[in-house]
């Protein structure tokens, strides 16, 4: 019986987990999606250029069956997209 209750608090704690996870990711690719770049210099711009292009390439393949779509998977630069903002 205990055992069945870890395991079903086990997975209900996961779901959390992956929610807060894509929760996050989510409001990442928002920042990213929609800064305002005419305040930013042409390095930054540049930047946020490919990092958009990168999303919705990402999301496209997802809509396809493709693969994960995460923004982190690309060394951290969603991090760094963030501190330009």
């Amino acid at each position: 019986m205990k055992a069945e209750e870890h395991r079903k608090r086990d997975q209900r704690w996961k779901a959390e987990k992956e929610l807060e996870e894509r929760k996050l990711l989510w409001e990442q690719e928002q920042k990213i999606m929609f800064c305002n770049t005419s305040v930013l210099d042409e390095t930054q711009k540049a930047y946020v250029i490919a990092m958009r292009k990168h999303i919705a390439s990402a999301k496209e393949a997802s809509v396809k069956g493709g693969v994960s779509t995460s923004v982190q998977g690309s060394g951290g630069d969603a991090e760094e997209a963030e501190s330009l903002m």
